[in-house]
């Protein structure tokens, strides 16, 4: 069965996740996930549902990937450690993905994002 959310409320939520887990990990509010969330919501990548775990932020063709309901799309960015982005292509699930930038903005980290993306329908 296809699940249908609205892009829009799927943004919040993840915005809404991704301040707990910067918290919970201790990343000030301009280095983390909130950050990379904030920046990817003002561009090309909204029309994308965004995911993220305890350190990435992911996209997806549809709500509930993981019950078939759209796919993850190649491409992805890590949050460092230290405080930086890494950007990769390929999946956040099929290994090797390759590492393409390393960056302490999370501007440069979406831009990039868009960048591999581009205007491609992953659908």
């Amino acid at each position: 069965m296809e699940m249908k959310e609205p892009l829009e409320a799927a943004w919040d939520f993840e915005l809404a996740c991704s301040t707990g887990i910067d918290k919970a990990c201790g990343r000030g509010e301009h280095v983390g996930l909130v950050a990379l969330v904030s920046a990817a919501r003002g561009g090309g990548l909204t029309r994308f549902y965004p995911f993220t775990s305890m350190g990435r932020l992911c996209f997806s063709t549809g709500p509930r990937w993981w019950m078939g309901d759209g796919e993850p799309v190649p491409a992805f960015v890590t949050v460092d450690p230290a405080g930086g982005y890494v950007v990769w292509r390929g999946s956040p699930y099929v290994h090797p993905a390759e590492e393409v930038l390393e960056t302490h903005a999370a501007v440069e980290a979406v831009a990039e994002l868009e960048r591999l993306l581009g205007p491609q329908d992953f659908t």
